[in-house]
C-alpha cells in the first residue's frame, strides 16, 4: 500500500496538526488488523460497505449427518438360578468392538456354582445421528480500517495514512485531502443456524454372542448367532462351568442414516455498527521522507 513518493527537500507535505489528534490510519479489503505502533491499545476500528461476500448468499454450509452407529453388546448378565429368574451379575468385556471377535477376559470372572443362566444383551444402534459441526459465518467484504494514535513519528513499518479530523465546515485542508468515512465497528454478531438431523432410518445391527469357561477362550459354553436389536435372550448353562471369556462379532453391521432437517445451515444476525467518523488524510502514502527516515 505504501510507496515512497521521492526525496529531496522541495517537496512540501504537510504535518499532521497537533490540535486534534492526528493519527494512523490502515486501511485494507481485509479485516486483518495490524498492531499499532509501539504496541499501542487505544486504537479505533471501523469499516465501509461492509456485507457478505455475494458468492456465499448468506449460506454458512450444507449440513449433513453422520451415520447412527451400531454398537456390539458391552456385557451379560449371569444367574444363579436357572431361566434368569434372579437379579444376576452384570458381567462386563471392555473393549468388545476392538477389534471385534478377539477374546475377552468378563469382568468379574462368575463361578461354576453362580452360573446357571445368562441374559444375553443385544446390540444397539445409535438413537441420533450427529450433525454436523457448528459453522462459522462466511467471510465479510467491504473495506476496513484502524485507526492508531500518532506516537509523535512515522512508522514506516506501518502501512498507514497521516490523518486528521476534518475542518468544522467538514472539509478537508490542503494537504490532507484524501477522505475517508468509517462507521465504528462494534462488533459481528452473525451466527449460523444449528444442522439437526431427523431420526435414523433403516440399517441393521446382528451380532454373535460366545461364551467360554477359560480366559483363552479355547472351551466354548454357548454359541449364540443372529441376536438382534429387538432381543434380549435367556440361555441356560451347562452344569458347574464358570463363566471366564468371550468372544463378540457383527454378524451384520449396518448403520441407521439420517437426513439433515434444514439442508442449508443460514446466517443469522447481523454486524452491528456505530457512529461515522470522517478522516482526512495526508495524500502522501509514505512521508518519511519529512520525518527523517528517508537517506536522501
Amino acid at each position: 500500500m505504501a510507496a515512497l513518493l521521492g526525496c529531496g527537500a522541495d517537496l512540501e507535505i504537510p504535518r499532521p496538526r497537533t490540535d486534534d489528534h492526528p493519527v494512523l490510519l490502515w486501511v485494507s479489503k481485509t479485516p486483518d488488523f495490524p498492531i499499532c505502533p509501539d504496541g499501542r491499545l487505544d486504537y479505533w476500528d471501523g469499516w465501509a460497505d461492509v456485507r457478505t461476500d455475494p458468492q456465499y448468499q448468506n449460506e454458512c454450509g450444507t449440513c449433513a449427518c453422520s451415520p447412527a452407529a451400531c454398537a456390539l453388546p458391552a456385557r451379560v448378565i449371569a444367574h444363579e438360578v436357572p431361566l434368569c429368574a434372579d437379579e444376576g451379575i452384570k458381567v462386563k468385556f471392555a473393549g468388545a468392538a476392538d477389534p471385534p471377535g478377539h477374546c475377552i477376559e468378563t469382568s468379574p470372572l462368575v463361578p461354576g456354582d453362580a452360573f446357571a443362566s445368562v441374559t444375553i444383551r443385544p446390540p444397539t444402534m445409535a438413537l441420533a445421528c450427529r450433525p454436523s459441526d457448528q459453522f462459522a459465518p462466511p467471510p465479510l467484504s467491504g473495506t476496513f480500517a484502524r485507526a492508531c494514535p500518532w506516537i509523535g513519528e512515522y512508522d514506516a513499518d506501518f502501512e498507514g495514512l497521516v490523518c486528521i479530523a476534518p475542518e468544522h465546515d467538514g472539509s478537508c485542508r490542503p494537504g490532507f485531502s484524501a477522505r475517508f468515512e468509517f462507521r465504528e465497528k462494534i462488533r459481528d454478531a452473525r451466527t449460523c443456524t444449528p444442522c439437526e438431523c431427523a431420526k435414523p432410518t433403516g440399517g441393521s445391527c446382528v451380532a454373535d454372542v460366545l461364551l467360554f469357561s477359560d480366559t483363552s477362550c479355547s472351551d466354548m459354553l454357548i454359541s449364540i448367532n443372529g441376536i438382534g436389536t429387538e432381543e434380549e435372550l435367556c440361555y441356560g448353562a451347562p452344569a458347574d462351568s464358570p463363566l471366564a471369556g468371550v468372544r463378540v462379532v457383527f454378524a451384520r453391521d449396518e448403520p441407521g442414516t439420517c437426513s439433515p432437517k434444514a439442508t442449508v445451515s443460514m446466517v443469522d444476525g447481523t454486524i452491528e455498527s456505530g457512529e461515522t467518523r470522517t478522516f482526512c488524510c495526508s495524500s502522501a502514502e509514505v512521508v518519511e521522507v519529512i520525518y527523517g527516515n528517508a537517506d536522501n
